[in-house]
This record gives structure tokens, C-alpha cells and sequence, in this order.
């Protein structure tokens, strides 16, 4: 009896075809396993009992990395099939269009690796750029699929007979980058010593980094996904980086060697071990219980704390302790992938020399470039930043039984930014069927994804940046067509945001255009609802959308917005009421003119009297460079600049966060007690923003709160009025559903309020957990637009 076998799912660059050799070979079957692009062919042949229990393991075991979409099994005529053994064949090419293929992300350094590479004995020892069939750099590295060497940045590099050996038998048979010292790629060190340049290569480069990195010195390292910066955690090397990457205050991340490194500076639960220890090696954002100097840190409750992803990472920090290891790019630019990029912005001395002001050049030398360089021959194809998450405990059981909360687990990992480790594995659609048509969804300007989608599995991609920045949207471009070429994918429809000035709807209608397809524009926090919907493939939810901007239909900006959805379609059923704001994109910065505009709404005729500044009065009485809004982003700026927290965001959400902090502290103090107004008169459901800034303004200037109790009440507040305007939607249209999303949520205490007022009131409550629930979720949420409007026509 033969059995043509076809497994899909992420079976790619984890060793999948040798565990089925191996599997095979123990049932004392004979055929031969291969590639064939979107998923793995197996041709066995055996007696049916025999084959029985091979067909049944299949669906129930596999290598670490892997997971199983779907197997299909059918029985093949004996009389076409000459078999002798089992083998493992070269792959072959089919169409890929058919449908989209489960392809694997970068995977960090696993334990086997980790151990060879630390033990003297080995033939890997101090090998930094050790990988084996289930760890390593697999999306970066990739130029086609099936997942073959010579498909990959691999290829320049030809195996030495030890590696030969190596991926014929073992636990790296097959393993696409399998190399060594004397075979595979290389760190070379490059600095300058005594005004000469130095090049230094292999265990040589290490050690010789290690010194260099002792001395306060900062280096530039070429990493799995891209290049990085990384210094010793000291005030000087963290101050100095700062000016390199033109960071003013946002806290850096810090690197341990292992988790129990990281116990010392952070509370850490099991889960967050664990998740800490996760594969994808992202940045967990874990309490502070001893500091790093404010340079480093700064007023941050958290550090962003991560392990080694590479085998490079945990020698250097084995030899030094805890690191600072950044992504390599000047705020807001993209990381750079290039090595002679690189150069040009970070180590290119050549560039001062011709300087005239001696006092110029050194400045500008000690504080725009790094000390050296390590870096290897391997191309990088796409540049990933490091994934960033945090536990969130709003589902744990709750005292309501009736509610049903079975598809959550006590504990969540939800992401701030999604990257490497975890893309491109694609989101899984459930009971969606019919929708033949790919889709590709553009996204939004802000932390800009793409995605993809088609029948049953949408791929969105990693964290791109802010489109304005000129190197993110060319990249956003660029990468566009690379997910295109090398999954085979034609869009037969696009999706983006209504937005008319936003780059990304722009680039959408230019490429509708040219591929002559037609492209739907949808609203932006609907888009938001949506990609909640998708994660648990809903057809009707209550939508609570919380963020900063967005353009509305009403051609206004929204920002707390509560919106009733079903299907493709959405009505708005409630916001927070209008305010008007001015000074145009310098709004979501300065927090300070934010609270102003709040001031000069509370009281428009007296307004001279509170002290706003006459340019900002002039120019809200003039209608000067305004527009209204009902932001949720910009309240919390002006609650932060109210109780004189913050005037200013240095870097994107920080008043929020800085909020936040507050609120943490105030929890167990002396509290007022504030509630929205909540007015139905005109059909819409209003939450008055001005009437709870007078009351957060007069209990402060009251003097018998602390300021961190007026922050934990105003929390408070606007997660019992989500609450309470959830109710009477549901009064009214019988919805049950809510999903939460925008980047207000991705307040922790907001988060945990709100999901804990709901489940209360017996409502089933869902939150983004595959993609983050700020803007970089827009792109799937108009995916599963795209999808659902085909099982419409």
C-alpha cells in the first residue's frame, strides 16, 4: 500500500524532513519526503497498519518550531512507483499562488547550540554564528521558497566536509545554515587604534570586542535580523548613545545572559520566564526592582529586558554582564541591514577629517561614531526589529462563572511591536471559506505593517516605522514586493485607510492603478475593531477604539471612538465629545498646548482669566491651524500636563506612559471619584471630555489629592465610562461582543479595568493578542475587510 502524504503548515527550516526520514525509518517504511514549496510532500509505502499509525503521528508529533496546519492523505497506484528505501529528496517548485505558505521567522539560539558553542570540547566553541535545523536566521536570510540553501544568503558559503557530515546525519541533517570556523560566515572586527584602522577576524574579534566593550567603548554588531548598537550599562557609553542615535529620553533595552541575570534587576513571574525564554527572544517589558543609571532606564517602571538571540550575544554577555543592545538607526529612521550603510552613518571617519575646527571634529567624533565594528559576510534581505511584549493579567478568572473566558488563559503576552521571532507566521482564519481573492492591505502611517491575505491565513508583516521617514517607506515599499515575489502572490484586490493625506493610502491608489484592481478605502478604527475580529474570526462585536488620531467620516479626527460592527459594515454609536485643538502634528507633542486648548473649551468667554497663552487663544478663536477631535491619545496628554507630570512627549506616548506610572502609585491613597457625563440626547452617545478636565483639574487644584491619586481616578473613570457606554449599546442592539483596540490600550491599568468592568457585566470580551493593538494592527484588520467583503458580493 503507498500513501501520497501532503503536511502544511510551518514545516520549512525546522528539520522536518529529517524527523520524517527518522520516523519512517522506524516504521521500516520506504519512499521519500521533499519540499515543494508551500508545504511538504511524503510518498511512503508500507503495510496499512503500519501506515495507519505513521499517518496518525503525523498529526500529533514534530520537530521544536513547527506546527501543523492541516496533513491529506491519499492512496497512490503501486504499479507508477519504484521504491527502495526512504530518502529525503531535493525539493521541487509548484505554484504557489494557490494558496499562501506557512513560512518560519528568525529563531533564536536554542539550548543544544548554546551548549556546543560553550564547551571547549566542541568543534563549534566560541562559534557566534552556531545554528542548527531548528535555530537561526530563516525570514531574513530567505531569497525563495522552498526553504533550500542555495535559496538563502547561505549560499556563498560552501560547507566544509565536517559540516557536510553534519547535514547528512544528526540533529543538523538538512539544516540550511549549518557552518563553522572554517566554512560558514565570520565576525571581523573593525576600529581604529593610534589613528590606524584594524581588521581582526574570528575568536580573535570577540575577545578583542569584549576589551574594547570593558573600556566604555560602543560597537556597532551585525545581528541576525540586522545591525545593532550595544554598550556596557554605564552613565557615560549610555549618554554617548544617545547621541548617536539621537534618543533623547526613551529608556533602552537591556540584555541579560539568562533569566535568572534578570531576576536580579526584575520581578519575574513564571509566565513571563517563560516568555522571556520564548524562541523569538523578544524585549519583555518586566518591573523594576534595581536600576541601571537614569541614563539608561530613565523614568521608566519597567525594563525592556531580552536574551541572547544569537550566539554572539551570549558570549559578550558571559564576559561582561548585563548589555545595552539597541537596534542600529537614528530615531526614527529604520535599522540599518547594509554593511556599507552602516559605515556612512556610524564609523565613517573620513567624513571629519577635513574639518577645520579641531574642537568640532573631536566632539562630533566622540559622540556621532561608534568605537567599532563587529560584523559577517552574510546578507541580510529584510530588516526586523526586536519584538516587544508585555504580560497583561486582565484575564484572570474572574468571580462571574456565567462568563465565558475559555478561549483566554490566565496570563496574556501582548505585543507593543511585532517582529522578529514571530513574523511571518500567519494569523489562521477560522469558519472563513469562499474568499479566493488575495488581498493586500497597506496599513496605516504610524508603525506602519502590510498584510496579506487569501482563503484561510492572512501574513502581516513586521514593524516597519513611521511612513513619513523616507527610508521607512522606501522599505515599506521595497518589501512589499519582496513578500510578493517570494510568496508568489498577485493581489487581486488592496485595502487601506480613508485617510487622504496618509503616504500608505497614496501608495495604495498608485498600485491599484497599476495592476488594475480596484482598491477599498475603509475607515481607521474601524480597521482597528476588525483586526480584533479577525484574531477570533467575529462577524459583530461592539468596537471600542482607542488612540490617538484617525480620520473620520465626519472628515474630523477621531480618537474614542465606539463603534457597532457587523461584518464589513460599522455604525458609530458613541465617541468622546469634540474638542478643538490647534498647532496641527505639534498637538501630539506638546501636551502643554493640548491642556491649553482643554482650558480654553472649559470656559471659551473667560478664558483670558485662566492664563492660556495668547497665541494659542488667537489662534482657537480664529480657527487658526485647528481641528476637532475626540482623541483619547490627546486627553491623556492633557491630564498628564494638568497634573504637571509632563509638558511634552519626547518620544511617542510617553505622557501616557508617564500617566500611567503615576496611576500605579496612587492606587492605594486617597482618591476622588470622577465620572464622564454621558449624554443620549441626539441619538449618539457623547462622553464629555471638558466636564471630567474641570473635574480632574478642581480636585488637583483642591490640594487634598496627590497628583498620583487623580491619576489612578482618572483611569477609573474612563474604563467604568467604557463600561457604561458598552451597556447601552447593548441595550439597544443585543450585541454581546466587545473587542478593544488602539494604542491606548496599551495602558496596562486601562487594559485591566476595562476587561475586568466588562466580564463583570457579563459581556465577552476579546483584545488584540496576534498583532499589536496600536496602529500596527490596522494593516490585518483591513485584511479581514478584504476577505469578508468577497463572501459578501
Amino acid at each position: 500500500m503507498i500513501l501520497l502524504i501532503k503536511v502544511k503548515g510551518a514545516v520549512q527550516g525546522v528539520g522536518y524532513r529529517p524527523f520524517i526520514a527518522k520516523k519512517a525509518t522506524e516504521y521500516g517504511l520506504k519512499g521519500y519526503v521533499k519540499n515543494i514549496g508551500a508545504a511538504v510532500e511524503i510518498l511512503v509505502e508500507g503495510d496499512k497498519e503500519k501506515l495507519d499509525a505513521f499517518s496518525d503521528l503525523l498529526k500529533k508529533e514534530y520537530p521544536a518550531g513547527a506546527f501543523i496546519l492541516d496533513v491529506e492523505i491519499s492512496e497512490k497506484n503501486e504499479e507508477t512507483v519504484d521504491l527502495k528505501d526512504f530518502s529525503i529528496v531535493e525539493s521541487s517548485d509548484i505554484d504557489l499562488s494557490s494558496e499562501l505558505p506557512v513560512f518560519l521567522p528568525d529563531i533564536g539560539i536554542c539550548d543544544d547550540c548554546l551548549n556546543e558553542m560553550l564547551d571547549p570540547g566542541d568543534k563549534r566553541y566560541g562559534y557566534p554564528l552556531i545554528s542548527c535545523a531548528v535555530c537561526g536566521p530563516r525570514i531574513s536570510i530567505a531569497d525563495a521558497l522552498p526553504y533550500d540553501r542555495d535559496n538563502t544568503a547561505m549560499k556563498p558559503f560552501k560547507m566544509c566536509p565536517s559540516c557536510k557530515a553534519d547535514y547528512v546525519n544528526g540533529r543538523r541533517r538538512h539544516a540550511q545554515t549549518v557552518s563553522c570556523f572554517d566554512c560558514g560566515p565570520q565576525l571581523i572586527l573593525k576600529y581604529e587604534e593610534n589613528g590606524e584602522m584594524i581588521s581582526i577576524d574570528k575568536k580573535d574579534s570577540v575577545n578583542k570586542a569584549i576589551g574594547l566593550l570593558q573600556k566604555g567603548k560602543i560597537l556597532g554588531i551585525k545581528g541576525v535580523s540586522g545591525y545593532q548598537l550595544i554598550c556596557l550599562p554605564q552613565s557615560a557609553a549610555a549618554a554617548r548613545l544617545r547621541e548617536i542615535k539621537g534618543r533623547e529620553s526613551k529608556p533602552f533595552a537591556i540584555m541579560f545572559a539568562d533569566s535568572q541575570t534578570a531576576r536580579e534587576y526584575c520581578r519575574l513571574s513564571s509566565f513571563e520566564e517563560k516568555i522571556l525564554n520564548y524562541s523569538a527572544r523578544p524585549i519583555v517589558l518586566l518591573d523594576k526592582i534595581k536600576d541601571f543609571p537614569k541614563e539608561v532606564c530613565g523614568d521608566s517602571d519597567y525594563i525592556g529586558a531580552f536574551l541572547p538571540s544569537a550566539g554572539i550575544h551570549r558570549l559578550l554577555c558571559d564576559a561582561l554582564g548585563p548589555l545595552i543592545v539597541t537596534s542600529a538607526n537614528r530615531s526614527g529612521e529604520p535599522i540599518v541591514t547594509e554593511d556599507d550603510d552602516f559605515t556612512g552613518k556610524f564609523f565613517d571617519r573620513n567624513k571629519f577629517k577635513n574639518c577645520e575646527d579641531e574642537k568640532i571634529n573631536t566632539e562630533v567624533h566622540e559622540n556621532h561614531c561608534v568605537d567599532g565594528v563587529l560584523w559577517h559576510e552574510r546578507r541580510i534581505n529584510m530588516a526586523q526589529d526586536d519584538s516587544v511584549v508585555f504580560a497583561c493579567r486582565a484575564f484572570n478568572e474572574s468571580s462571574n462563572e456565567s462568563i465565558d473566558i475559555s478561549s483566554f488563559e490566565n496570563d496574556k503576552a501582548l505585543f507593543i511591536r511585532k517582529s522578529r521571532g514571530y513574523v511571518p507566521l500567519p494569523l489562521i482564519l477560522k469558519g472563513v471559506s469562499g474568499c479566493e481573492k488575495s488581498v493586500l492591505s497597506l496599513g496605516g502611517d504610524l508603525k506602519s505593517t502590510f498584510s496579506f491575505g487569501k482563503k484561510d491565513r492572512i501574513i502581516i508583516s513586521q514593524y516597519i516605522g513611521d511612513l513619513e521617514e523616507v527610508g521607512c517607506f522606501d522599505n515599506f515599499k521595497d518589501y512589499i514586493e519582496r513578500y510578493m515575489k517570494l510568496y508568489h502572490i498577485k493581489p487581486e484586490m488592496i485595502v487601506c485607510d480613508m485617510h487622504p493625506k496618509y503616504h500608505s493610502a497614496k501608495y495604495a491608489e498608485k498600485l491599484a492603478k497599476n495592476m488594475n484592481i480596484p482598491i477599498y478605502k475603509i475607515q481607521h478604527h474601524h480597521a482597528h475593531a476588525l483586526s480584533v475580529m479577525a484574531e477570533y474570526s467575529l462577524k459583530s462585536c461592539i468596537g471600542v477604539s482607542l488612540d490617538g488620531t484617525g480620520y473620520g467620516t465626519d472628515g474630523k479626527i477621531w480618537g474614542g471612538e465606539f463603534l457597532l460592527c457587523n461584518n464589513t459594515e460599522f455604525t458609530r454609536a458613541g465617541h468622546l465629545s469634540y474638542v478643538k485643538l490647534c498647532g496641527g502634528d505639534k498637538a501630539s507633542v506638546n501636551s502643554e498646548l493640548v491642556k491649553e486648548c482643554y482650558e480654553y473649551a472649559s470656559d471659551e468667554e473667560s478664558a483670558e482669566s485662566t492664563g492660556i497663552n495668547p497665541l494659542i487663544k488667537a489662534a482657537l478663536s480664529n480657527n487658526i491651524n485647528t481641528f476637532e477631535t475626540s482623541s483619547t491619545g490627546r486627553l491623556f496628554d492633557c491630564i498628564c500636563a494638568l497634573l504637571e507630570i509632563k509638558k511634552e512627549n519626547s518620544y511617542e506616548g510617553e505622557c501616557a506612559i508617564l500617566l500611567e506610572k503615576a496611576a500605579r502609585r496612587g492606587e492605594n491613597l486617597n482618591k476622588p471619584v470622577f465620572s464622564f457625563k454621558i449624554d443620549e440626547s441626539e441619538g449618539m452617545i457623547v462622553a464629555d471630555q471638558i466636564q471630567l478636565f474641570n473635574d480632574v483639574k478642581d480636585a488637583y487644584e483642591s490640594g487634598r489629592y496627590e497628583k498620583e491619586a487623580v491619576a489612578y481616578a482618572f483611569h477609573s473613570a474612563l474604563s467604568e465610562a467604557i463600561a457604561r457606554i458598552c451597556h447601552i449599546i447593548r441595550d439597544k442592539n443585543s450585541e454581546n461582543n466587545v473587542c478593544l483596540s488602539g494604542g491606548v490600550f496599551a495602558n496596562r491599568i486601562l487594559l485591566e479595568k476595562t476587561v475586568s468592568a466588562l466580564k463583570e457585566d457579563g459581556f465577552l470580551v476579546y483584545i488584540n493578542e496576534f498583532v499589536p493593538a496600536g496602529d500596527a494592527g490596522i494593516s490585518l484588520g483591513q485584511a479581514y475587510y478584504g476577505l469578508l467583503s468577497q463572501k459578501e458580493v
